[in-house]
């Protein structure tokens, strides 16, 4: 079978695939692809004649056209979970930059600025919009790593021991740290946007480790420019990659160009699940994780 790969991939997944599978440069031989983050729209699906199926080296599908592929007969299974620590660990970091004022530092040269004073994160709140399974991991690495209450919102109850499940409102209200961890779909499009950023009265930091097209761009432009809140930093952004006469980069920003899994931890435990699911698919056994 011949396999297209849409984007870079790990050296160790590549040599996997090559030792079971014809590596093809053109999606229109393809029986199977492996996409990351580009767009599988109807146009490119039907140029791929014989596609059976896709594989997402990661979480999030957004990008594929899946109601149009499964209607065409490809099957689509995902990689969920296995990056969970990578982008908990980065989702610190960046919480961890905006308070210390790490990058705007490193054009400083006075010891001991006092424009740079910070924020610790020991004690303070952190409000979780969603609680997959990401935002799980780091809310515990907050709670038990830095002593931080967490509060969080989502749809169902998920009953974790060091999580404050409250409404939506409260959490805005209430939250020093506030972290995005919604899935992307036509609900929560442009999901933060001037109505929730008035509600923030902590005036917070904004973490999105989530995707771009859940925050408003102007609408989060103007909370920088009025101290709605304090600064934002992503691992995301829409379109991506930021321009860079793009006017949030002028504000307390942080953008990062999509490298939240970027983990050898990571990759390798992507690379398994989706080479053992390749192997099961040309065996006609069941899939792991079936979209």
């Amino acid at each position: 079978m011949k396999v297209f790969v849409v984007e870079p991939i790990s050296n160790y997944l590549m040599n996997k695939l090559k030792s079971s599978f014809e590596i093809t440069l053109d999606i229109k031989e393809a029986d199977i692809a492996i996409i990351r983050n580009k767009e599988l729209n109807k146009e490119i699906l039907d140029s791929a004649k014989f596609l059976k199926l896709i594989a997402v080296y990661g979480t999030g599908y957004n990008m594929i056209d899946i109601n149009y592929a499964k209607k065409i007969g490809i099957t689509i299974f995902n990689t969920p979970g296995l990056n969970k620590n990578a982008v908990s660990e980065l989702t610190v970091a960046l919480m961890l930059n905006l308070s210390r004022n790490i990058i705007k530092s490193l054009n400083v040269k006075e010891l001991g600025s006092n424009s740079l004073l910070g924020l610790e994160l020991k004690n303070k709140t952190a409000g979780f919009i969603g609680l997959g399974n990401i935002s799980i991991n780091t809310a515990k690495i907050l709670h038990y790593g830095f002593n931080m209450d967490i509060l969080g919102y989502n749809r169902h109850k998920k009953n974790i021991s060091y999580i404050n499940e409250v409404s939506l409102d409260y959490l805005l209200k209430n939250s020093d740290y506030i972290i995005i961890g919604l899935a992307l779909n036509d609900d929560t499009k442009n999901y933060i946007n001037i109505d929730l950023f008035n509600k923030m009265e902590k005036k917070p930091f904004v973490i999105n480790p989530a995707r771009g097209l859940i925050v408003n761009n102007d609408d989060l432009l103007y909370a920088l420019k009025n101290k709605l809140i304090k600064g934002y930093a992503a691992d995301v952004f829409y379109p991506e990659p930021i321009n860079d006469d793009n006017l949030l980069l002028k504000e307390n920003v942080i953008i990062l160009p999509h490298i939240g899994a970027q983990t050898k931890e990571a990759n390798d435990l992507v690379s398994d699940a989706i080479y053992n699911n390749l192997i099961k698919f040309i065996n006609n056994e069941k899939l792991d994780n079936l979209i």
